[in-house]
């Protein structure tokens, strides 16, 4: 089932169109649906081929960024890095419009999904994400895509405000309080002139199980690039932390974000088996690990507040608050023991 945010497309329409866009593609295409929570995607299958089909979001679909997100694909592709670049179409762009949808195609990757608690699939990811902030350092200054932060004030508060005037029982005054609380010392604690001195690459701001494939312990695959920007390389370091080496009550579910805001319970060999590979060529400098605590719980609220807009009203509040007193005591007080500066 669509959620409240994700495109509508005419599959008819998408299944005779793709293949006057995209030479690769035969007439007698299937299209079966596939995962996802802001795009809308589907897989197609024809003559024993397969190929993933994306309808981008409208917010994502500027041409310069997505010429942008293209060229940063070849280039890490070039580097032996597990990406996949869109096809190009008729016109020679990594992009078709067919009526009111832009559609990307790329070949479609076999793989299996993250195995949670696996150390040498988090050591893949890990090691994947040091190259990409090394070979992304290239594209450093490139005008096309040059994103303001997400983790700001207004996108944390605007989720707040759907939902603070629901809590009629005071069910949850705790969990609402602590994120107020929590907002304004993150505004202390990383503003931007802190934010933007950190250190930069190209981040790919959207990293968890929902966009890797793997083989084995290898990396297959690492799709959705539509937030690649050029922004601190912490911001992935939070984010996979938060999602690869965490454990979480239920099971993960690529097509339903409820799974993708549950609250997180940091395992410390998870934890060490990513930093270990991550800072194998290049540490953390004593600053990030001042605002890594500051810069997950950013991203935590921020993450929170974006994915209960797609979530029917009724349900906002429960999302929004679960547990959310409790993972924010978590992600401020977190250490990696025998890591960063000396306390």
């Amino acid at each position: 089932m669509l959620n409240l945010v994700q495109p509508r497309v005419d599959c008819e329409m998408l299944r005779t169109r793709l293949p006057r866009e995209y030479p690769e593609v035969p007439e007698n295409l299937e299209l079966l649906p596939g995962a996802g929570t802001g795009n809308r995607s589907f897989q197609a299958r024809a003559d024993g081929q397969g190929w993933f089909v994306r309808v981008r979001n409208p917010k994502y679909a500027a041409a310069p960024a997505m010429e942008f997100e293209h060229d940063l694909l070849v280039a890490l592709r070039e580097a032996g890095l597990p990406v996949h670049p869109p096809l190009l179409s008729r016109q020679g762009k990594p992009w078709a419009w067919i009526g009111s949808a832009c559609v990307q195609l790329s070949p479609l990757v076999v793989g299996e999904a993250f195995t949670p608690g696996c150390q040498a699939q988090i050591t893949a990811a890990a090691r994947f994400l040091a190259r990409l902030h090394q070979e992304g350092r290239r594209f450093l200054g490139d005008p096309r895509k040059q994103w303001d932060r997400e983790d700001s004030y207004m996108v944390i508060f605007a989720g707040f405000d759907l939902v603070r005037h629901r809590d009629t029982d005071g069910r949850y005054a705790a969990d609402l309080n602590a994120l107020a609380q929590s907002l304004h010392h993150f505004l202390g604690e990383l503003p931007a002139q802190r934010f933007w001195k950190l250190p930069q690459s190209i981040v790919h701001a959207d990293f968890h199980q929902g966009n890797l494939l793997f083989r084995g312990d290898q990396l297959a695959g690492v799709f959705d690039w539509d937030y690649a920007c050029e922004h601190p390389r912490l911001k992935d370091v939070a984010n996979a932390l938060m999602y690869l080496a965490a454990r979480r009550p239920r099971p993960f579910d690529p097509g339903d974000i409820r799974t993708y805001v549950q609250p997180p319970t940091f395992e410390p060999a998870w934890v060490e088996a990513f930093l270990s590979a991550y800072e194998a060529s290049e540490p953390l400098t004593d600053e990030e690990w001042a605002v890594l605590p500051a810069m997950m719980v950013g991203r935590w609220m921020q993450t929170r507040s974006c994915a209960i807009i797609k979530l029917p009203e009724e349900e906002r509040l429960e999302v929004f608050c679960d547990q959310m007193a409790q993972t924010l005591d978590q992600l401020w007080s977190f250490r990696a023991p025998g890591r960063g500066p000396a306390l």
